[in-house]
């Protein structure tokens, strides 16, 4: 089968797949010492911010950077291809970056049927603006999962006037059939940090809803990117990431909400730190359900330190314990 052509059939049928997974003990380890438990690093270069999806029966990572490189693999924690880049050509309303390459980043990817009755695959990121002059979040589309993305001649969401910037955008799609897509703001990056949402055209989440305005799903406060969010157990589960990305500082914490839109969110936990897994700033996280089972996509630091410059990859498990709660096996 060609990794690039994922069928109508095994899209659909991936898209029926019942969610149940099974509540377990919380997660100990001998002596109390910090690993990663059973995570294991799937790609060792550089690939930051990796957002993490399942077509059919391929697992796909995107990573932030000039063509949103993807890799894929028949295995959920190993065997990932070389990087190839998923979005060829920038978006013109797109500004460069100090290197001198398309600010671009946090790629989130979906597959759906559309009316037509063939497969379409929607890609959420974030990119300067040109003529905004701030962070804003785009919107591509390819019928391909790992190629010819091509971004909308236009940003989608940008901060109002009063904030920074917009960015690491996130999908998800309701029982309702109602889809949202999930966003970070914040004030001159320092204070303000909030996460917000808006609802999407249900058809392809392609196009913001007319007259729906912004909401707020995690009030401000302390410093916080990048959610993923997902159901499980008749609630709904926002990751976010807390502290800064470029320290060890960076870690990984869930909310819960009775529903998307009109639920309030609440934190539960603290699901990875440098302290409980042993990895430098383990965040910017894709949470997937998988089946019966709940995968997680992370960065972390190489070497145990920023210094490195690189951020790989890993992969692991999310188990649920006797309270409901998720912990990284």
């Amino acid at each position: 089968m060609n990794r690039h052509r994922i069928g109508v059939a095994a899209l659909a049928s991936a898209a029926v797949v019942a969610v149940v997974a099974a509540a377990l003990p919380a997660a100990t380890s001998s002596a109390g010492a910090a690993t990663p438990g059973h995570a294991r690093r799937v790609l060792a270069s550089n690939f930051p911010d990796p957002g993490f999806a399942k077509f059919g029966t391929y697992y796909y990572l995107y990573k932030t950077g000039k063509g949103f490189g993807e890799s894929t693999s028949v295995y959920p924690a190993r065997g990932y291809s070389a990087p190839v880049a998923s979005m060829p050509k920038p978006p013109a309303w797109v500004g460069n970056g100090a290197d001198g390459n398309p600010h671009l980043w946090a790629p989130h990817v979906f597959g759906l049927i559309d009316q037509a009755g063939r497969a379409l695959y929607v890609m959420y990121f974030t990119g300067y603006s040109r003529t905004f002059g701030s962070n804003c979040i785009g919107v591509a589309t390819s019928r391909s999962p790992s190629r010819d993305f091509v971004a909308k001649r236009k940003a989608t969401v940008c901060p109002p006037s009063n904030y920074y910037e917009a960015i690491d955008p996130a999908a998800y799609l309701a029982k309702d059939g109602k889809r949202y897509l999930i966003y970070k703001v914040n004030h001159a990056n320092v204070s303000g940090f909030d996460i917000r949402a808006v609802q999407m055209d249900s058809a392809t989440g392609t196009s913001r809803v007319a007259g729906v305005k912004s909401r707020s799903k995690i009030k401000p406060g302390a410093r916080m990117e990048a959610p993923s969010v997902i159901s499980h157990g008749g609630k709904v589960w926002m990751f976010t990431s807390r502290g800064n990305w470029a320290d060890c500082t960076y870690s990984t914490d869930v909310w819960r909400a009775n529903t998307f839109w009109n639920g309030t969110f609440k934190r539960v936990r603290t699901v990875m730190s440098s302290a409980s897994t042993g990895l430098c700033g383990p965040g910017g996280a894709t949470v997937l359900q998988d089946g019966k089972t709940t995968r997680i996509a992370f960065h972390a630091w190489k070497s145990g330190t920023p210094s490195s410059k690189v951020r790989q990859t890993w992969v692991g498990v999310l188990k649920w314990n006797s309270a409901g709660s998720p912990y990284l096996y």
